[in-house]
């Protein structure tokens, strides 16, 4: 990559979550969102103890040696909770552990072709 390290399209962890910012401020009920992230993915102990596994997934921005990893609960304050009752949102995670990457209530149970509730 030739861009600068400062440049807005470097996957920086500033980058990415003010790129995650600025795709759902202005939602409003009936906005359709889409979201995707192609990349690494990790996972990191949880100590709040709010994870059912213990761990918190990450996504793995270029910067994380000196800025950290992305935990799965920055990116669904940034993308989930900041979307109005009525807006949707389609997120794509290609990475590992990205399963339960933002974090979400239901997950798909593809062999059952149904939705459950992780809460």
């Amino acid at each position: 990559d030739d861009a600068p390290p400062s440049a807005p399209s470097r996957p920086t962890r500033h980058n990415i979550l003010a790129a995650c910012t600025a795709l759902v401020h202005a939602a409003q009920p009936g906005d359709v969102f889409f979201f995707q992230f192609s990349g690494h993915g990790s996972q990191q102990p949880d100590h709040s103890g709010r994870e059912e596994d213990g761990y918190n997934e990450t996504v793995v921005p270029c910067d994380y040696q000196s800025a950290g990893h992305i935990v799965d609960d920055e990116l669904w304050g940034s993308l989930v909770g900041a979307l109005p009752s009525g807006a949707k949102l389609t997120a794509l995670m290609d990475c590992c552990h990205a399963g339960t990457g933002l974090d979400l209530a239901f997950s798909w149970d593809m062999r059952r072709q149904q939705w459950w509730t992780t809460a």
